[in-house]
């Protein structure tokens, strides 16, 4: 509940950053520990169903856990600490997790998080990923790239962009916001096409993020990356995988389009997405130069 309570007071306004040295590690542990809860229920309750985490209690479990050889073994004090710790996983999971969702939302806490530590919040969160949606939303959180540089290449016209994103959690997101930087007025370097719509923007930003199914955004392009491979608006920025250690995406003309009922993954967390520069064309062929034959 104290987790709970932290979250909100970070959407509130507060400074997530007191809590980069703990609700990780917490969240993490909560994952790991609930992730053996079924197995060990399994040979201690000789068959019975494994209680509801809303209905069950964590002393019932820690009575049903002592049945298990393995923990007859154990004695003392660190047997009562790691059966409590295991029981009070199967309920108090969410609430680490939500917690951990709502500052993962921030841009600062995300920097301040190592990557080593955000690793190991997508291994564990894969583990229990079955029963949690919000161990699904931590480990997309887990894995949104901040202050990352890429390069387009326009297909058509051989122009190239630098770019750099933070807090973009789709592909899909992604293609709006792309969409809505570079395409302009080619005399002055963008690229040719329609514009987004602006509820599209609004959406893929900071308005509400829902689009429905009547009125969807559609994409602009179609995106491969720098093995030729097509980019997915249902995937994530960080699956891109980079070429000579710089994520390309190579802009094409768009087939028959993709529908995006959502402008935006996470609601509260702020997208960023800068057009650094406009690529000198020496330094453009050069990239394309690295690219697979038959990708432009």
């Amino acid at each position: 509940m104290t987790a709970i309570l932290a979250g909100a007071c970070v959407e509130w306004g507060a400074s997530p950053t007191p809590l980069i040295d703990v609700l990780p590690a917490r969240a993490a542990e909560a994952m790991m520990l609930n992730a053996t809860v079924p197995e060990l229920w399994k040979a201690a309750a000789g068959g019975r169903p494994l209680p509801e985490p809303e209905s069950a209690s964590a002393d019932e479990l820690v009575r049903e856990l002592t049945r298990r050889p393995w923990w007859r073994r154990t004695t003392g004090r660190a047997r009562e600490e790691a059966l409590t710790r295991i029981a009070l996983s199967w309920f108090d999971m969410e609430d680490w997790l939500k917690a951990l969702n709502s500052v993962m939302a921030e841009a600062s806490f995300r920097v301040a998080v190592s990557d080593e530590v955000k690793a190991e919040l997508r291994e564990h969160a894969a583990s229990v990923a079955d029963r949690s949606q919000r161990a699904v939303w931590v480990s997309m959180l887990a894995a949104v790239l901040d202050n990352e540089s890429f390069v387009v290449i326009d297909s058509r016209t051989r122009r190239g962009y630098s770019l750099t994103m933070s807090g973009i959690g789709s592909n899909g997101q992604l293609h709006i916001l792309l969409a809505d930087r570079l395409i302009g007025d080619q005399e002055h370097g963008l690229v040719a096409g329609p514009p987004p719509a602006s509820r599209w923007v609004e959406a893929a930003t900071s308005g509400d993020p829902q689009l429905g199914a009547e009125s969807p955004a559609m994409t602009s392009f179609e995106l491969l990356d720098g093995y030729g491979r097509l980019i997915t608006p249902d995937g994530a920025p960080a699956d891109i995988e980079a070429l000579d250690g710089m994520r390309i995406l190579v802009m094409q003309p768009v087939g028959q389009g993709y529908a995006m009922t959502a402008g935006r993954t996470f609601e509260r967390m702020k997208p960023a997405l800068n057009l650094d520069r406009i690529l000198p064309q020496a330094e453009t062929e050069r990239w394309i130069a690295r690219l697979p034959s038959g990708i432009m």
